[in-house]
């Protein structure tokens, strides 16, 4: 019976060791994509206004420039909303933890979490389309 015991608290040991591993993975990946994403759309707002300087001082489809612009922008907003979710989503994480180890409740929803990977798809998807406008922009003034 005790080896049994024995053998249980180990596999639980194990368990917990290896969950809190890939939680800890989890969250390094995810600051990695938030830094990416500040980045990259910080990075092309600079290019883009390099590039009307240096290339094309006056531009012709400004409107798919700004568009741009906002693309970039939104994105910024979209990785910066999803920083402060993703905070409220580990607290909600915790809480859920703790009621199912108290047995205390049975729900186990984390909208928060549930946002924050919306935010982030809505980051790629936003940044995407900002790429999309400034280098249509770019081509269509590099021949001027």
């Amino acid at each position: 019976m005790a080896e049994r015991e024995d053998e249980e608290q180990r596999d639980r040991r194990e368990y917990l060791e290896e969950r809190q591993a890939a939680i800890d993975a989890e969250g390094e990946v995810s600051a990695s994509f938030d830094k990416a994403m500040l980045t990259l759309s910080a990075g092309a707002l600079g290019l883009s206004i390099t590039f009307i300087h240096q290339v094309a001082p006056n531009p012709r489809y400004i409107c798919l420039l700004l568009a741009a612009w906002l693309a970039f922008a939104g994105s910024l907003l979209a990785t910066l909303l999803s920083f402060l979710l993703s905070q409220t989503s580990l607290r909600r994480y915790r809480e859920i933890m703790d009621n199912r180890y108290l047995r205390k409740s049975d729900d186990e929803r984390n909208r928060p979490a549930t946002w924050t990977n919306a935010l982030n798809i809505i980051s790629i998807a936003v940044f995407t389309t900002g790429a999309v406008l400034l280098v249509a922009f770019c081509f269509l003034n590099l021949g001027r």
